[in-house]
């Protein structure tokens, strides 16, 4: 069924992938399921269009997933028009910003409305105290964490406000990934494109910066919750942007100075596997290894770890789950130890940075 799903995947993101003609009629419910666990309802039924009528499901399921792609292009056309509106909210308070992931991402996408959106997550220049100096009023009584706050909603969509883009749980990495953010972060801010149907113009990072953000992202998810391929399926998108040998060799340094290369082998075999990426392609060798774990997570946890059956019994409680990211840290300390071995460093770090962080 899994390979059935990927065959699926990759005819419905490349055309010229051979068409999955083996796909028996009772095997859909399962495969919807799966694209549903993995936030890839839209990209899935994207492909559907394009299959023979005797690989299709029965009508009444098809209409089913016809209007679920709908209702996720409908949300994509409200999620640009707010981006673009909190961007300019920002930028009237002095500060100038750049949407992560998201509607940025969606440009790459063969049709942009085919990716599932979430919430708007928004970097804004000038580092934690002149972000909230500046903003930290509007954002009151919300959550805050080391690299954002939760943002009062816009229109009905989420907002979480960076300060920094991402983190690591290594704080030698963490310094030298905050460093790279820094020293790149004026060409993020100026990188403006225009978004579907006129929605307006945004901020969005560069493909050489999502190279590494992006790959930054996929490794603190899959420590602290876990990650589903439609993360996977953006720096798939990103990938095939393309680099030369000299942005390549870069990014390997960058990489491994910043604690991310291990991920990255393991995040290269997943593009093999699974989007029969080129090697063209790869910014690392790929090792199956670590690639088949990660792999076997990615299909067990779902989008961000929000179908993982193993996490039921420490839901609820703050201490329950303190204590599923020790037995996580645990379960990933023999393949992934630089990370898995700082997780409760950062944690305490984390606690003292709350109690004394000020603007």
């Amino acid at each position: 069924m899994t390979s059935n799903f990927f065959k699926l995947l990759r005819f419905s993101i490349d055309p010229s992938q051979p068409v999955p003609d083996d796909i028996k009629a009772e095997e859909w419910p399962m495969l919807f399921r799966i694209a549903k666990e993995q936030n890839l309802q839209g990209v899935i039924f994207y492909g559907m269009k394009r299959l023979p009528e005797h690989c299709l499901p029965d009508r009444q399921f098809r209409m089913k997933w016809f209007a679920i792609s709908r209702q996720i292009a409908t949300l994509n056309t409200k999620v640009n028009v707010n981006a673009v509106k909190v961007s300019e909210i920002f930028r009237q308070k002095g500060l100038r910003t750049c949407i992560l992931k998201g509607q940025g991402n969606a440009l790459i996408y063969p049709d942009p409305l085919m990716r599932t959106p979430g919430d708007i997550d928004i970097w804004a220049e000038g580092g934690y105290k002149k972000v909230m100096k500046t903003v930290g009023k509007m954002a009151e009584g919300h959550k805050r964490c080391y690299h954002h706050t939760d943002f009062p909603p816009y229109g009905g969509t989420e907002i979480e406000l960076h300060y920094r883009p991402q983190f690591m749980n290594n704080l030698i990495s963490n310094g030298r990934l905050q460093e790279y953010f820094n020293k790149n972060a004026d060409t993020q801010f100026a990188n403006i494109v225009m978004l579907p149907d006129g929605a307006g113009k945004i901020a969005v990072p560069t493909t050489a910066f999502n190279r590494i953000y992006q790959m930054a992202h996929i490794s603190n998810h899959f420590f602290h919750e876990g990650i589903g391929l439609k993360q996977l399926l953006d720096y798939y998108f990103v990938l095939r942007q393309g680099f030369t040998a000299e942005e390549q060799k870069a990014d390997r340094l960058t990489l491994k100075r910043c604690g991310l290369y291990k991920m990255s082998t393991a995040v290269m075999y997943v593009m093999q596997k699974v989007f029969c990426l080129e090697d063209k392609y790869l910014i690392v060798e790929a090792d199956e290894r670590l690639g088949k774990f990660l792999l076997n997570e990615i299909m067990l946890a779902g989008n961000f770890g929000f179908y993982d059956k193993r996490l039921d019994k420490y839901r609820g409680s703050q201490i329950k789950k303190n204590i599923q990211r020790l037995v996580r840290d645990a379960r990933f300390m023999m393949l992934f130890p630089g990370e898995s071995l700082w997780e409760p460093v950062f944690r305490l770090y984390h606690f003292f940075w709350r109690k004394t962080a000020r603007y």
